[in-house]
């Protein structure tokens, strides 16, 4: 049985910095040493906030693998671009395709790329 007479928790809201007697537990913020602290709201601004997550279970959740997209562009020696040549999509991180050989990207035809094929 709860004591009438026990104090209720008493937080800052971090969005409308009003204080609450029902704080809503919006984010845990680890230590590396030590403890960390909580982010609290008030219920109204709660539902501005997404779920509360399990740091741990994110840090060990398989890395979702990513694209990246390279915008290719013939240039002059001065550096002005004069001609675009399109975008092209590779993987990023462990799983590297080869970068395609397509018209976006030629091969290179300076002197020393030429003389090692």
């Amino acid at each position: 049985m709860t004591d009438p007479a026990a104090r209720r928790p008493v937080r800052m809201c971090t969005r409308c910095q009003r204080t609450t007697e029902d704080p809503v537990l919006i984010h845990e913020v680890p230590a590396a040493t030590g403890p960390g602290f909580n982010v609290y709201a008030c219920p109204e601004c709660a539902a501005y906030y997404p779920p509360l997550m399990n740091v741990p279970e994110l840090l060990e959740a398989a890395p979702r693998p990513s694209r990246m997209t390279i915008r290719v562009y013939r240039v002059t020696a001065e550096g002005a671009a004069i001609d675009d040549r399109g975008e092209v999509r590779t993987w990023t991180g462990s799983r590297v395709d080869p970068t395609p050989q397509t018209a976006a990207l030629p091969p290179c035809t300076c002197l020393r790329c030429r003389t090692t094929r």
